[in-house]
């Protein structure tokens, strides 16, 4: 379900590797009022390559800037993950 969402969205996805991966969105409580403050913590789970998994990335935001977490912890996923494919020299698995 994972490798569906990344495949799905597009954002996380690199080229001959099958990644997993989530979002999460959460508002941040206001524990002097209570319910909620207008802040967001976005997070993304994944893992590489899914056939084998070598790595798992936990990524959290604390009040990004924009409001959901594709346009801000996702692409600094992407990063990171091709980074570490590159740096392992970790071999395809979606040809």
């Amino acid at each position: 379900m994972m490798v569906s969402a990344v495949d799905k969205a597009g954002v996380a996805q690199i080229l001959k590797y099958k990644i997993a991966g989530k979002t999460g969105t959460a508002q941040v409580p206001n524990f002097k009022s209570g319910g909620y403050s207008d802040d967001l913590i976005h997070s993304y789970a994944g893992f590489f390559p899914a056939s084998d998994p070598r790595f798992i990335i936990l990524l959290k935001l604390d009040k990004p800037q924009a409001p959901l977490a594709g346009a801000t912890v996702v692409p600094a996923f992407k990063e990171l993950a091709q980074f570490i494919i590159n740096y392992y020299n970790i071999s395809p698995d979606n040809l």
